[in-house]
């Protein structure tokens, strides 16, 4: 069967296969933020960073078939805002006037200036954009930490992943479908030579394009995923065969170059097999897990120096933590934003219906 048969965009398993990449980031991010050492690396990627990938695959894919199936681009870049600004927004002032105050409940011992919290706000604001962001609150962390100047280091994927779906928003406006799959595929292809020959130091890119780079090539991974979704097979031998391709580039530490698409692949297989459907059918907490976790995880290291709490207890208690703000930003945030959405869309095609049925027809 294709991928595009077997996909089921109502009943599958990928919200919990995002609530567990979300998972994967605090287990990842818990190493380095409490003090444990280096965050484990797989294929010569960090488990965080895998994690990532997941989330851009799943969205390569997901977005881009949001976007071929809009009827206006206004209404893809409408329900695409939603999605994203109003969680993000409320948790930035969550941390600005409410996290970082209370600081020194957790043992800080920095002063607290409004006027900095402010600034910190505002210049996230634009989805934490490199050159304009500010990382910290006056010195409300400087107090040991390893990372003692960085609120919410998480949300610097949150701009990236929005470009991306401006990107694919603005491709499918300006390309014929037809040579959708070949610009996609001329798109990857440059990436992943760029990300090979800078990861072989025979180009020097910026640190930001860096980092970019493994992004943009996940999300493009997933695009073509759905562009070809008529011909990639789902099936034990191409399940196999992504599963060796995956192995052999973890093998020889290129998982940053070479990882995405089997890996994209795999998820989006994992998405139709697992029998987790019913995780996230009500409450999709997985991006609230996301944004909420580097503000609680430094908290706790606030209040537990020194690596006062073993490991396990460190992420056990992040993950506890987090759930109450992530259930918080999709109860309150995130499903009144997506209900707006469904409402526009729904008036927005009731008046459209009417002004048909108020033209004559054309004799």
């Amino acid at each position: 069967m294709s991928l595009q048969s077997t996909f089921q965009p109502r009943h599958n398993s990928l919200n919990a296969l995002r609530l567990l990449l979300a998972w994967l980031v605090i287990v990842s991010h818990s190493t380095a933020l409490g003090g444990y050492g280096d965050e484990l690396r797989v294929g010569g990627e960090t488990l965080g960073g895998w994690a990532v990938f997941g989330f851009f695959g799943i969205s390569g894919y997901l977005i881009t078939r949001s976007r071929m199936g809009a009827r206006r681009v206004s209404d893809y870049y409408r329900a695409r805002a939603l999605r994203i600004f109003p969680g993000y927004i409320v948790c930035l002032l969550v941390v600005a006037f409410a996290i970082a105050p209370l600081s020194y409940l957790f043992g800080s011992t920095g002063r607290y200036e409004l006027l900095d919290a402010v600034t910190w706000a505002l210049r996230n604001l634009p989805l934490y954009l490199p050159f304009i962001n500010q990382p910290g609150i006056s010195d409300t962390l400087a107090d040991g930490l390893v990372f003692p100047n960085t609120w919410n280091g998480a949300l610097w994927t949150i701009g990236y992943e929005f470009f991306c779906y401006f990107a694919i928003g603005v491709l499918v406006s300006v390309a014929k479908k037809t040579h959708l799959g070949a610009i996609l595929v001329v798109c990857f292809c440059a990436m992943t030579a760029v990300r090979l020959l800078a990861g072989w130091h025979v180009i020097a890119v910026p640190q930001m394009l860096a980092g970019a780079l493994p992004l943009g090539i996940s999300f493009s991974a997933g695009a073509l995923l759905f562009i070809y979704a008529q011909r990639v097979r789902l099936n034990n031998y191409t399940v196999a065969i992504a599963f060796g391709l995956l192995l052999a580039v973890i093998l020889a530490g290129a998982a940053t170059s070479l990882a995405h698409l089997p890996f994209a692949y795999l998820m989006l297989w994992l998405g139709q097999r697992l029998p987790l459907q019913t995780v996230g059918s009500r409450y999709d907490i997985s991006y609230g897990v996301y944004i909420y976790a580097w503000p609680v995880q430094q908290c706790l290291a606030l209040a537990f120096p020194g690596q006062a709490l073993p490991y396990w207890a460190f992420v056990a208690v992040t993950t506890v933590l987090v759930i109450p703000f992530a259930w918080a930003s999709c109860k309150f945030i995130e499903q009144p934003a997506l209900r707006l959405k469904a409402r526009q869309a729904a008036a927005e095609a009731l008046q459209g219906g009417q002004d048909r049925l108020a033209t004559p027809p054309v004799r």
